[in-house]
């Protein structure tokens, strides 16, 4: 079964049913307003990368599912690529900021999806992953209600996923969220030079549209 068959059906009604993003703590813990590259990984339609566009120079929108991102195309100021968060197809060092916000559960491997993010990241940027807190009960029982619909959505307690942006060479924190939820906030050390205006492809790849 493809395992994003429930968010390809979903992606016409997701933003209504979804609560609306707040975005004074993503500014703060971001440091928004720059004038660099925001990319928004595991972001479906858009629906983060819309909540701060205005804050950042671009917004970029990754997601491996296609219905999700027709969506997302529909808002002319943000650019979409269909890509694995396991396999960024953007070159070393691409974006100022990433956000992974209630995603990382549903990524295959999640270690991989957090390196590729830091390897993606510039010196002196941010990566901040939000997640359902797991010692939740209300959490627990929403992981076992998407086990029974046949999604591989794995939750990991916070502490964990601050260990693995630590071992992906991030210097990471956790610190409570809004409502059930966590933010790991790791921030890559080195001095951060001038951003283009262009988005690369790695040597080895290239962004693909849905």
């Amino acid at each position: 079964m493809d395992p994003n068959w429930l968010f390809e059906r979903l992606a016409p009604w997701y933003d209504r049913a979804i609560r609306q993003m707040g975005i004074g703590p993503l500014r703060d813990r971001l440091s928004l307003p720059i004038t660099g590259r925001l990319l928004d990984l595991g972001g479906g339609t858009g629906r983060v990368a819309r909540a701060v566009q205005d804050q950042v120079g671009l917004a970029v929108v990754a997601d491996a599912a296609r219905g999700m991102l027709r969506v997302a195309r529909r808002w002319p100021r943000l650019q979409v690529v269909q890509a694995l968060a396991e396999r960024l197809p953007f070159a070393d060092e691409t974006f100022d900021r990433i956000v992974i916000v209630d995603a990382l559960h549903h990524f295959i491997d999640a270690e991989a999806a957090i390196r590729e993010a830091a390897r993606a990241l510039r010196p002196g940027g941010t990566l901040l992953i939000e997640e359902p807190d797991i010692t939740r009960w209300p959490v627990k029982a929403a992981a076992v209600i998407e086990r029974l619909l046949g999604l591989r959505s794995r939750f990991r307690p916070g502490e964990a996923i601050r260990a693995i942006a630590e071992a992906a060479g991030l210097h990471a924190h956790l610190e409570p969220g809004p409502a059930l939820r966590w933010w790991v906030i790791g921030h890559k050390i080195g001095p951060a030079g001038p951003s283009s205006g262009q988005i690369t492809a790695r040597p080895d790849d290239r962004p693909a549209g849905p």
